[in-house]
């Protein structure tokens, strides 16, 4: 008997085990792409503090509070040309809260919809770095209410 081709389960079988690779290589595409993200919210950070102590150093005082996703106009000339707070899939805020008598907190809050994603960034900052987590809102304190970082 001469037999040419392939039959119908030898295909299935095929389109089976590439589909479960496919799957597979899906799930870790996604766990790299929030690794990446989490890196990039963690330069961002970087940015925006280095911003806010050089506009500290030069006026003394500490950049003007801003809106979710808008970058306060003064660190705009201090961050990276381009640099947006809105990122599509976080969203980015400066805040510097007056706590009375003179004291004051610098953070910047991260918000984001993909739980993954936060949950990568509480690993990539460490045990160290001071930061609160709350739902899909990370603040990350530059200055905290001593003065101090």
């Amino acid at each position: 008997m001469n037999r040419r081709g392939f039959t119908m389960v030898e295909l299935i079988i095929v389109i089976l085990v590439l589909g479960i690779l496919a799957g597979i290589s899906l799930l870790r595409f996604i766990d790299l792409r929030n690794t990446a993200r989490a890196a990039e919210v963690t330069g961002d950070i970087r940015s925006i503090t280095l911003a806010a102590y050089n506009y500290h150093a030069d006026a003394e005082v500490w950049p003007a509070d801003g809106s979710p996703g808008v970058v306060p106009p003064t660190m705009v000339p201090l961050l990276p040309g381009g640099f947006t707070f809105d990122k599509g899939y976080y969203t980015l805020d400066y805040e510097n809260v007056g706590l009375g008598s003179g004291a004051y907190m610098i953070g910047i809050t991260i918000s984001s919809t993909d739980p993954d994603l936060m949950q990568k960034l509480v690993r990539h900052l460490g045990t160290k770095a001071p930061f609160f987590l709350a739902g899909g809102t990370l603040t990350y304190i530059i200055v905290g209410s001593d003065g101090v970082s």
